[in-house]
């Protein structure tokens, strides 16, 4: 076993098959605004793309999915946006989750928070990139957001309540402690559910 191993390791590095000709080898270009380049093999990109494009079935990257084009969260981009959607809505709920580009645990919360959306349809749940602008950023400063994902509760224009964090109880527990009588998911929440001691 040994023997054919080194074997196959002397012929290959005796041979052409295992390393592309020298006329065939990127070779470096002359510096250019003291940058030094490399060409870029045209043939090896088209065929990644290729490749992509079979794997998703001819999708865009960019375009959103079936489950993104249903969710009952709103995607908000700036706090003017935000603020429209309070004023349209002074008389519900509004739930903001505030969150960041790379935040795993936000990626991780998303599919709870469109289902707390979905079971609390009276609400208006809505959803921000903290990192999108410099006015986003600015929004998270103000509303004092240290950590991601952060959730605040609004009532007729006004903050209510804020917390941190991927707890999904603690979620139920706010949401439900500011929710009307008459609205969906009234009373559905009990601490017992989910197992954990009720809070004072």
């Amino acid at each position: 076993m040994e023997r054919a191993l080194s074997h196959s390791l002397a012929s290959c590095s005796s041979s052409s098959l295992c390393r592309p000709p020298t006329s065939q080898r990127p070779r470096l270009l002359a510096p250019v605004g003291g940058l030094v380049r490399a060409p870029i093999r045209v043939q090896a990109v088209a065929g990644l793309s290729r490749g992509t494009a079979d794997l998703l079935g001819n999708h865009s990257l960019n375009a959103p999915s079936e489950e993104e084009l249903n969710s009952p969260v709103s995607l908000v981009h700036s706090p003017e946006e935000f603020q429209a959607l309070m004023a349209a809505n002074k008389d519900k709920m509004v739930v903001l989750m505030c969150k960041a580009t790379h935040c795993r645990p936000c990626k991780l919360f998303a599919r709870k928070y469109a289902a707390a959306a979905a079971q609390y349809s009276d609400a208006l749940f809505t959803e921000i990139y903290g990192d999108e602008t410099k006015a986003t950023r600015q929004m998270m400063i103000d509303m004092k957001v240290r950590v991601t994902p952060t959730f605040a509760i609004f009532r007729g224009g006004e903050k209510v309540h804020s917390h941190g964090g991927i707890n999904e109880t603690n979620l139920h527990r706010y949401i439900s402690k500011y929710l009307q009588e008459g609205e969906a998911g009234f009373g559905t929440f009990t601490e017992a559910q989910l197992g954990e001691p009720a809070q004072a």
